[in-house]
């Protein structure tokens, strides 16, 4: 009974260990979603946020109190004249509070600059999302790409060594020579080295994805999401793209995280400007200071223990060298670059918009015509059979025809999955 539950738990355990390195499955939706949670320059542009906001804080912190403490001891000595020297022990404390009222926009500017610099830091962290998405949807469809052409070359083994077969029997039977049967051989072994140069690529592929995820799901035991393709039969099954380039356009200006910091960079290069413009006027701020002193006896008569004072402060520079001229000069400066970049910045995406929507139909029209020349090279292929067969073709012909099929496969399915990395290309120019 004791060697039956041991051998139960030795089964379960290793049912256990199976499942565990068992090769999980992860779709392109979770990658991107492994990308955002772990890759560390998303963490990057998110601290870049983070420390904005940081900064909009202690600009705002100058229309709040400010308080300050001070206190200071030690010795203090008073020589009068025809009086013998004084000298004795002191004990400072001091209590200073402030409170600005108005600064005619120094301050003010200086925070809406700072709030809209966090908002474009905001924009710029979920722009940077979208070029990583991009990025990550690429690097998913060339693993795809090429897990695919392994396919097509297992295809290309199988009809070489058909081929082999019928050369050797040709050969036996008296009706071809030796040349073909070596001919075949060198075909099917360059046909098996493209093969294991495909599996090598596969790997270098997945590495490159693994890089830009910033991340090694599942310790690496898992494998794409890949739908067997139906060669050469994969133009019915494309998504359609059905929108207008107008509405493209129109959506990009809207969704474009790129543009939306631009406009908030804009906007806090006028707020600078204003804040500039106060230095030419005065700042009032409120004030008020309170001291106590503990001195020794031979002082009291000649320092106050208790002392405060309160009022209304007015600051006013009333020349600065042209400092106030230059800094003005150079906010309004900058806000009419920022002006200039976000101008040209719409055209940038407007070309990326062009650049993607034409992208999107020539990739399909590549399937599509991919497509049928893969099966009229596939009906030529078979003709090129039966014509060798017959001795109405040479080897060289039969090969040529077999050769070109194989290149139509994967001259297809290389356009299939441009057409999906074009898709994805689309939706970023778009910001969608």
């Amino acid at each position: 009974m004791r060697h039956l539950i041991k051998n139960i738990g030795l089964g379960l355990l290793a049912m256990t260990l199976f499942a565990s390195a068992k090769s999980k499955t992860l779709t392109l939706d979770e990658a991107i979603e492994v990308t955002l949670k772990h890759s560390p320059d998303v963490d990057i542009s998110r601290f870049d946020f983070e420390k904005a906001i940081e900064r909009s804080k202690f600009q705002k912190g100058y229309y709040l109190p400010r308080l300050d403490l001070s206190a200071s001891a030690g010795r203090q000595g008073l020589d009068f004249k025809d009086q013998d020297e004084l000298s004795g022990s002191t004990l400072l404390g001091n209590l200073s509070a402030s409170q600005l009222i108005y600064d005619f926009g120094k301050t003010s500017g200086r925070i809406s600059a700072a709030d809209n610099e966090a908002n474009a830091l905001e924009a710029s962290m979920h722009q940077f999302i979208s070029n990583k998405i991009l990025l990550v949807k690429a690097r998913y469809y060339d693993v795809l790409k090429v897990k695919s052409f392994i396919d097509v070359n297992k295809e290309n083994i199988k009809l070489q060594e058909a081929q082999l077969r019928r050369a050797k029997r040709y050969y036996e039977s008296g009706i071809r020579t030796i040349i073909d049967v070596s001919d075949a051989k060198v075909r099917l072994n360059r046909a098996k080295l493209e093969l294991n140069n495909s599996e090598y690529e596969l790997k270098l592929r997945r590495a490159i994805l693994e890089q830009t995820m910033g991340y090694v799901p599942y310790e690496g035991r898992y494998t794409l999401y890949h739908r067997k393709l139906a060669l050469p039969n994969l133009s019915h099954n494309l998504p359609k793209v059905n929108t207008s380039f107008s509405q493209l356009e129109a959506f990009a200006y809207v969704h474009r995280y790129e543009l939306k910091s631009s406009q908030y960079l804009l906007e806090s290069s006028k707020s600078l400007v204003e804040s500039e413009k106060g230095g030419y006027l005065p700042t009032l701020s409120l004030r008020g200071d309170y001291t106590a002193q503990d001195v020794d006896s031979d002082f009291i008569t000649t320092t106050p223990q208790r002392q405060w004072q309160a009022g209304i402060g007015l600051t006013w520079n009333l020349f600065a060298g042209n400092q106030t001229d230059a800094s003005v000069q150079e906010a309004k400066i900058s806000s009419l670059k920022a002006a200039s970049q976000m101008d040209d910045l719409r055209l940038l995406i407007k070309r990326q918009v062009i650049e993607a929507s034409l992208g999107v139909q020539r990739t399909k029209d590549a399937v599509v015509l991919s497509e049928s020349i893969s099966k009229s090279s596939k009906k030529k292929f078979v003709q090129a059979q039966k014509r060798y067969e017959n001795d109405l073709a040479d080897y060289i012909e039969l090969q040529e025809a077999q050769q070109g099929y194989i290149n139509s496969l994967a001259e297809l399915v290389n356009a299939y999955y441009d057409y999906y990395i074009a898709i994805a290309q689309l939706d970023f120019a778009v910001g969608r």
